[in-house]
């Protein structure tokens, strides 16, 4: 005699509830949302649409973006573990391509740490809770970009560590793929392009459904 699962319990168990209950994983959802948000509102106000009805998703939009910031406070500490982990475990060194894919691992890892620290600071702005005289903003999209062009640069070298056909493969090339597409939004803020609401929105959707998928292809 065999005894069927509640329903409940069924749900509980299907593997988007177990993905949603990470929080990165919830942080990518909302990095979706934001973005998706952020194309559709520029969409809206070129074809017209009334101002209250553009205001209201623009609001959503960056609540999303605010609350994203406010998921990761702290994060930077976490990362600075792994670096400090990372850091005993290999040695720092240009005698290899291994030890270069390594080094670049680190340096990805300390831009990571640098850039939540301002992350971290940008929210109590956003928050409108302190502001502080140290152009937060600013350095926030710089590490940003630092830190997506060591990640395309890292995970393109690691294409060549890998075999062909291989899970590890497809994974390093959808990541190199997608730090090279996010690499573009700071560049933006920087002000070394002239991409729009709609185009920075694509991209950050795009981007989004290939970190959602990496996790579900591993």
């Amino acid at each position: 005699c065999t005894m069927s699962m509640p329903a409940w319990e069924i749900a509980l168990n299907t593997y988007w509830v177990k993905y949603a209950s990470k929080i990165s994983a919830r942080d990518k959802m909302y990095r979706f949302a934001q973005y998706f948000s952020r194309m559709v509102y520029f969409q809206m106000e070129q074809s017209g649409a009334p101002k209250e009805s553009v205001a209201w998703v623009k609001h959503i939009s960056k609540t999303a973006s605010t609350g994203r910031k406010f998921i990761r406070l702290g994060k930077f500490i976490d990362i600075w573990y792994k670096a400090y982990k990372h850091l005993a475990k290999h040695s720092v060194s240009l005698t290899s391509e291994k030890d270069l894919i390594n080094c670049l691992g680190i340096m990805a890892l300390i831009a990571d740490m640098i850039f939540y620290v301002w992350d971290f600071l940008r929210w109590f702005e956003e928050a409108k809770i302190f502001q502080f005289n140290m152009n937060v903003k600013y350095k926030r999209t710089l590490w940003n970009a630092i830190r997506y062009g060591i990640k395309a640069v890292r995970y393109t070298l690691m294409l060549r560590t890998e075999k062909k056909d291989s899970k590890a493969f497809f994974s390093h090339r959808r990541l190199a793929i997608k730090s090279a597409i996010d690499f573009m939004n700071p560049m933006k803020g920087l002000k070394y392009n002239s991409l729009n609401d709609g185009q920075i929105g694509l991209l950050g959707v795009v981007t989004s459904c290939i970190s959602m998928y990496d996790d579900f292809a591993k």
